[in-house]
């Protein structure tokens, strides 16, 4: 299907963007949706969900095809609250999609979504742009392949002289990241070209810190900001873990093995924050190759390059400057 109207993005710190959508919705008339904010009843099936939309109450056929395009079409009859938060998402944008009486500031659609449900709310962004223009707001430039022309808000790519900090605000458990492997973290991305980045785990984290971080998880496995639930079920790697009947809880207090500082590590990348923004889109330990892969934000990618004054909020009363 080929696009009729225009994809625009918008990359707009996520500091500014109450004030400035505000401002926009003012001036265009659009309404905005913000896709880190969907409120469902979880108890509904997703079929029953979309059967109450006016455009498929007689016409079932359409809201299948709607699914498929969506990569829904296995999940009718899912509870909603079964649903990943990109799942959601699209969901959502279904329901917008067939709402043509409106036009829409679409704001954070790609955060947190899958790779594959990023390709597919870009089929429906393409059904959409059929019958109207579309504006994308978002911190980063996440998903915005589709875009015809992508804006950095307000600045136009440049960046101010203000400090920036890296917040580990949204990090609930204890951080293994101190401030010496941040340092190493960014001098990698100073040194990339892109914001794809392969990290080597062995130019970052020394062998007698990763010995020390493995004693302290262990030590302090009881206490609740020792607890990572993300990596208690690391033996099970055939893509059962998660799934229902697949809990096994007992097992969630083993000993911490030293790889497993790694798998916190590639969790707590994607949970970093700069003056409000994600640092990382993506972060994929890869154990055979001893590396973790991100993908940089752009607005931190664009912070690191152009050599502004990083600090680290590493704790409460713990910030310091990155000088790299």
């Amino acid at each position: 299907m080929k696009k009729n109207h225009e994809v625009v993005g918008l990359v707009i710190d996520a500091i500014q963007q109450n004030d400035t959508l505000r401002f926009l919705s003012a001036i265009t008339g659009c309404t905005i949706k913000d896709f880190d904010k969907i409120t469902y009843n979880g108890s509904r099936t997703v079929g029953d969900y979309l059967s109450i939309l006016p455009i498929f109450q007689n016409d079932v056929f359409s809201m299948q095809a709607m699914l498929e395009l969506a990569g829904l079409e296995t999940k009718e009859n899912y509870r909603i609250e079964e649903l990943t938060i990109g799942e959601k998402k699209l969901l959502l944008l279904i329901t917008l999609i067939v709402d043509t009486s409106k036009q829409y500031l679409l704001q954070n659609l790609f955060q947190n979504m899958q790779v594959s449900e990023v390709k597919c709310a870009t089929e429906l962004l393409i059904e959409m742009s059929t019958y109207m223009d579309i504006i994308l707001i978002s911190p980063s430039t996440y998903g915005y392949e589709i875009c015809d022309k992508t804006i950095y808000w307000p600045d136009n790519n440049t960046i101010d002289n203000r400090e920036f900090h890296i917040s580990r605000n949204k990090i609930k458990e204890m951080c293994i990241m101190p401030t010496f492997i941040m340092k190493e973290i960014i001098k990698v991305i100073k040194e990339n070209e892109t914001t794809d980045i392969a990290i080597p785990l062995w130019n970052v984290v020394p062998g007698e810190y990763e010995e020390y971080a493995y004693q302290v998880l262990n030590s302090n496995a009881d206490k609740e900001k020792f607890n990572y639930p993300y990596i208690s079920h690391r033996p099970f790697r055939y893509g059962d873990a998660g799934k229902k009947g697949f809990s096994y809880r007992y097992i969630s207090h083993r000993p911490f093995r030293s790889g497993d500082i790694y798998w916190i590590m590639e969790h707590q990348l994607q949970e970093l924050e700069i003056n409000g923004s994600r640092c990382f889109e993506e972060a994929h330990f890869i154990p055979d190759e001893a590396i973790i892969h991100v993908k940089c934000s752009e607005y931190f990618f664009r912070c690191c390059k152009e050599e502004k004054r990083i600090f680290y909020d590493y704790a409460k009363n713990h910030v310091e400057e990155l000088i790299c």
